[in-house]
């Protein structure tokens, strides 16, 4: 078990500005955030309401993950864990909530049933916050809802605790102010990160930083995401048509 480091309180203030990725000035993100914050009273309410309207966007794989603007993101209107991300991550400094992006190891294991991992592991990428004098972590606006009910009535089907991009006894919501994720929880220590790969403002600087060199996407890597990006898509849309035993 990898201990993911929560309660650092390292200048907030250097999480609030723009990159490439994070494109602030662009006019639609800005007027989406204010838009969704606008009756959001203190940072605790815009970080949740922001995490609701981040999560109601369709999980999708996206291939070209770690070089797709926030504004994109947004117009494109669903993402996986860096790009959805990188929405998240936006649109809180839009309305000037300190926000970034911790990168964690993890057991591709959380994947299967949607794409299979060769290497047996990947980089996953998780929102922190600075709420009440700490960064207060979550990727539970990852899965869409309706995905995300059907995933786990299938792995229930199937007796499993993990797969399909969730995990049975991991938490859905979040109320900023616990820590809250879908893809592992500490019940269940092999679900859990294997590395803290550190923060980054978002996934370009992440993967382009020499730290990190071991992350790096060649141009192969590029090649079978792009292939895989459409089968991920097409299977996690048969999962989301599928009705659960409740609908």
């Amino acid at each position: 078990m990898v201990n993911i480091d929560s309660t650092q309180t390292d200048d907030p203030a250097q999480w609030l500005g723009a990159t490439r990725l994070l494109d602030l000035d662009d006019p639609k993100l800005r007027i989406c955030a204010m838009r969704v914050t606008q009756l959001a009273t203190g940072d605790a309410q815009k970080a949740v309401v922001v995490h609701d309207f981040v999560k109601s966007l369709p999980f999708g794989c996206v291939a070209a993950f770690d070089h797709v603007p926030a504004a994109v993101v947004l117009r494109t209107g669903r993402g996986d864990c860096h790009t959805k991300g990188t929405l998240f991550v936006a649109m809180l400094r839009s309305v000037g909530v300190p926000a970034r992006l911790r990168f964690v190891l993890l057991s591709s294991n959380f994947l299967k049933g949607i794409i299979d991992i060769p290497q047996g592991q990947i980089a996953h990428a998780i929102g922190e916050v600075f709420l009440k004098g700490r960064w207060v972590q979550t990727d539970t606006y990852v899965p869409d809802e309706p995905f995300e009910k059907r995933a786990l009535s299938l792995l229930k089907e199937r007796h499993e605790t993990l797969g399909l991009g969730v995990h049975v006894d991991a938490l859905r919501d979040w109320d900023g102010c616990h820590p809250a994720y879908s893809q592992y929880c500490d019940e269940d220590p092999p679900s859990l990160p294997l590395r803290d790969l550190g923060v980054a403002h978002d996934p370009e600087l992440f993967y382009s930083d020499k730290t990190n060199e071991e992350f790096q996407l060649g141009w192969l890597t590029r090649a079978k995401w792009m292939l895989a990006a459409p089968v991920v898509n097409r299977r996690v849309g048969q999962i989301r048509r599928l009705a659960s035993p409740q609908d």
